[in-house]
């Protein structure tokens, strides 16, 4: 279960997946890429792309965390029917926002997803409705993104929220929050960053991060951060396209 092996803070590298391609899922899951990450933030990705594009990578057993636009209840439940293994909710200030996002992706006790059964995620029913429910809060991952100022401020607040699973940092939107865009090298950026690790690990909960750069990646990693996305899938495409053509030219 791709939730435990975040939990006992194992190495793990991901990818976003940004183009809405069941294609694409397929070569993505044909390599050794420990999760993915679709994204509904950012980009075309719709819910009628996540039918095609989500079980390519069940079948693969390939993990699926989708990062949703906001907290909608009935959304949320869509794509959790559909199997994906974790929900991340971006742009995270307050610990009620947290708490939406619990909400709607945990079963009661814990949240308030409403339970409706006869899905991808409980095979259509196969599996007993009770053990499904039951099963569901162990295995999907709630994941929050801590990405402004604002948020560092509340973070204490934030990190309480009991149901999430992982703090994610989202560096290029924290260091436009501190004034600072792009600059990851910046005492206060770097900073910020750690403080954020050194509040969540205090907390002895799971920690993430966009890997900017494999420098980037590196640096964290040694200061205890073991969650990684790192590479678009159509920023890889452009730039092996660019890579291979001007080796010809």
């Amino acid at each position: 279960m791709f939730k435990q092996t975040v939990k006992s803070e194992q190495d793990v590298v991901g990818i976003w997946q940004r183009i809405p391609s069941p294609i694409v899922s397929e070569i993505i899951s044909l390599t050794d890429i420990d999760f993915v990450t679709i994204d509904m933030e950012h980009g075309p990705i719709d819910i009628s792309d996540l039918r095609t594009m989500v079980p390519v990578y069940k079948k693969a057993g390939t993990p699926v965390i989708l990062r949703v636009a906001s907290a909608d209840f009935s959304f949320i439940s869509k794509v959790l029917d559909l199997g994906v293994d974790g929900v991340m909710l971006p742009q995270v200030n307050t610990a009620e926002e947290a708490k939406r996002i619990v909400e709607a992706s945990k079963f009661a006790p814990l949240g308030r997803r409403g339970v409706g059964g006869s899905c991808a995620a409980d095979q259509y029913g196969k599996v007993d409705l009770h053990t499904f429910i039951q099963n569901e809060n162990d295995r999907v991952l709630t994941i929050v993104q801590i990405e402004t100022e604002q948020a560092v401020h509340n973070l204490d607040e934030i990190v309480d929220v009991d149901g999430v699973d992982l703090f994610y940092i989202g560096p290029f939107d924290l260091s436009q929050s501190l004034g600072l865009t792009g600059m990851m090298d910046h005492p206060h950026v770097v900073e910020t960053i750690q403080r954020i690790i050194d509040k969540v690990q205090e907390k002895n909960k799971s920690v993430g991060m966009h890997g900017v750069s494999l420098d980037f990646i590196r640096f964290w990693r040694e200061r205890g951060v073991r969650y990684f996305t790192y590479g678009m899938d159509n920023v890889l495409l452009a730039k092996g396209i660019e890579d291979v053509y001007r080796s010809v030219r």
